[in-house]
This record gives structure tokens, C-alpha cells and sequence, in this order.
């Protein structure tokens, strides 16, 4: 302690200089605004460089949290792709066993041939299918043409490795249609307007249904077996002359998102053919 005095003593001239000085500064800052507002500003700016860099200090020493708090985020995130891979792929086979199994179930008087669609309009009054199957793969003019989730169309022309399809997105299809659950058949038919729609047409009023019955093929053609799914009932209406019944479908079929089908051939359907057209004209 008495060192301390003795330096003090012994150098007290220095530390009153630097009291006059810190004293005349004080009194420049505070009776001058030139220099007062120079000072403050200065002095803020200096905090403000202190302030940030001990922020960014204090982040960097944070970033291995941080890192570890991301890396459980990536791997919470990785899980659920991996778990929404795994429901996808399980979709896909369930659409692909319900198409085996039309196969399956109708292989004694029906042939079945996969193909791919290579063009496919959506846009327009009368779209068109092309799929990678023609005639040198079997494929024949009015076949049937679904998907796993329900009717496309009907094979329309064909060339040797091709075949051109009128879908039901098509203002000139007719599909033989009924009701699951009833007996009474009608022809779905497209407006024109919008995709996932399609109307069944002279529906007997005494037709029992309700909205979000499943509408199938009727099986009262050549071209498609009976009991495909086509869509359900959305809405009802009278058609104009107050006879019949009008169905909205929602159609199964997301024509958007196809890219494979299958092409269902009738074995006996020349041998119908040949036989309607002996039939008598009135």
C-alpha cells in the first residue's frame, strides 16, 4: 500500500495532467455541438462495432448447438420421406394388383396387353390418347383401354406400333354404363368442359341411387367387361323434357397424371360383330 502512495506521490503531476485533460475534453463535449455531436457519434458507432462483434462471438460459439439441433431436424425430415416413399410404393402396387385382378378375372373371354401413352391431350372438345402398342402387338380398332384406377377409352385407329385412343374425354364417346347395385344401364358422356367430369345420360327416373354410388361398365358391349369401375355419382338432375334422369360422374381416372394402361380385347367380339349384323332392320 505504501508503494502505491509512493508512485502516486512520485508521479502525481502526470495524474493531474490527465484529470485537466479528461476535464477540458468534458467541457469541450458539453459546451460545443460540433464536437459534442462528433463525440456521441463516434462513440456510439464504437459501441455498436462492440456490441456486434460480441454477437457474432456469441454466435459462433452457439453454431455447434445449432448444428446438432439441424442435423435432428435432417434426420426427423429424412424419416418422414423415407415412411412417404414407403406409402407411395404401397399405392402403387395396390393400383397395380386392382388391375391384375380385372386381368385376372376376366382372362377366360377377354385378352389384356399393357401399354405406355406417348401423347395425351387434355385441352380440347375431342382429345386423343396415343399409347406404344399397335398391331403388330395385337392391339385392334374398338378394344377397351383402362387404367387401375378405372375406364380410358377405346381404341379408336392403329398402326403398326401404335394406336390412337378416343378417351372418354372425348365429346364423341359413348360407354355403356350403370349403377353398381342396379340393373338399369345408361350412356356416360362428356360436356366438354371440365376433365374430371363426365354425365350418364337417360337414366330412368324410377333408378334408385344415391350420390356417391360407384357408376362401372355395363358389360352390354363387345368392348369392355362388366364391373369396371368408371366413377361416382356427384350430383343429379332432370334432363330437359323431365323423363329421365342426367348424372354428374366424378370420373376415377385422373387423365392428367396417366402413363400407363391396359388394353382389354374381347376374343369373341368379330364373332358378335358378324352375328349383330345379321340381324333383321325394321
Amino acid at each position: 500500500m505504501q508503494t502505491i502512495l509512493n508512485f502516486i506521490i512520485k508521479h502525481n503531476h502526470w495524474f493531474l495532467f490527465v484529470l485537466f485533460e479528461g476535464i477540458s475534453f468534458m467541457l469541450i463535449v458539453q459546451f460545443n455541438n460540433y464536437q459534442g455531436a462528433t463525440f456521441f457519434t463516434s462513440a456510439n458507432s464504437m459501441a455498436g462495432n462492440i456490441f456486434g462483434a460480441t454477437k457474432n462471438m456469441v454466435e459462433y460459439f452457439s453454431l455447434g448447438t445449432r448444428n446438432q439441433e439441424l442435423l435432428a431436424h435432417n434426420s426427423e425430415l429424412m424419416n418422414e420421406v423415407v415412411q412417404l416413399r414407403s406409402q407411395i410404393a404401397e399405392l402403387q402396387n395396390e393400383a397395380a394388383m386392382r388391375g391384375d385382378t380385372i386381368v385376372r378375372s376376366y382372362s377366360s373371354q377377354f385378352k389384356f396387353n399393357t401399354a405406355n401413352i406417348v401423347n395425351n391431350s387434355l385441352n380440347k372438345l375431342n382429345n386423343f390418347i396415343v399409347i406404344d402398342k399397335g398391331k403388330s402387338d395385337g392391339v385392334e380398332a374398338e378394344m377397351g383401354v383402362f387404367s387401375s384406377k378405372g375406364v380410358v377409352g377405346i381404341i379408336y385407329l392403329t398402326s403398326e406400333q401404335y394406336s390412337l385412343v378416343l378417351p372418354l374425354l372425348n365429346s364423341k364417346s359413348n360407354i355403356s354404363c350403370r349403377i353398381q347395385g342396379n340393373s338399369e344401364f345408361s350412356t356416360l358422356q362428356w360436356d366438354g368442359k371440365d376433365t374430371r367430369y363426365s354425365y350418364l345420360v337417360d337414366l330412368p327416373k324410377y333408378t334408385h341411387f344415391e350420390r356417391g354410388d360407384t357408376v362401372v361398365t355395363s358389360g352390354f358391349s363387345s368392348i369392355f367387361p362388366a364391373g369396371i369401375p368408371v366413377g361416382s355419382i356427384e350430383s343429379l338432375e332432370e334432363s330437359l323434357d323431365g323423363m329421365f334422369y342426367r348424372a354428374k360422374v366424378e370420373l376415377f381416372v385422373d387423365f392428367g397424371e396417366l402413363s400407363s394402361v391396359f388394353v382389354v380385347g374381347n376374343k369373341g367380339h368379330n364373332e358378335q360383330q358378324i352375328l349383330e349384323s345379321n340381324i333383321p332392320k325394321e
